[in-house]
């Protein structure tokens, strides 16, 4: 995944994404065209919406490339947009504010026992699964 600054000179993404200080990109090696990497630049035909678009995305405009699987990469907070840096910090502070250092870990949820002609049952009756949490997807008629 790519985070980059969309505003930033020389960069070339759809319209509707030209003004997002943190814009996200996924790049997969699977991809049917290639992915071109360059000092000065990547440059790749992506999809936005079911449509090709061809970008390119200035190297000065990258300020996180991470694997969104792993969350694993590297962040360049030099390069950060003013407004996605002081959001950052924001939400670190909130964090430290939330969770002190000296908290007590959350307990492991209760690992299944299954045993040859068993159904599933949690080591731990006591706690009650958690609550179906709604999907942020809905259908539109």
């Amino acid at each position: 995944m790519l985070c980059l600054d969309a505003r930033h000179a020389g960069v070339h993404v759809p319209p509707q994404h030209a003004h997002d200080p943190a814009l996200r990109l996924v790049l997969n090696l699977n991809f049917p065209r290639p992915i071109d990497v360059t000092a000065a630049g990547i440059s790749a035909s992506l999809s936005f919406g079911g449509r090709r678009f061809a970008c390119f995305m200035p190297m000065e405009a990258l300020w996180a490339v991470f694997n969104p699987q792993t969350m694993q990469g590297t962040m360049w907070p030099d390069s950060m947009p003013p407004e996605v840096l002081a959001n950052l910090t924001a939400q670190q502070q909130e964090g430290q504010q939330a969770a002190p250092v000296d908290a007590p870990e959350q307990p492991a949820r209760p690992r299944m026992i299954v045993e040859k002609g068993q159904k599933k049952t949690p080591k731990s009756e006591a706690e009650p699964p958690p609550p179906r949490q709604r999907g942020h997807l809905r259908v539109i008629k």
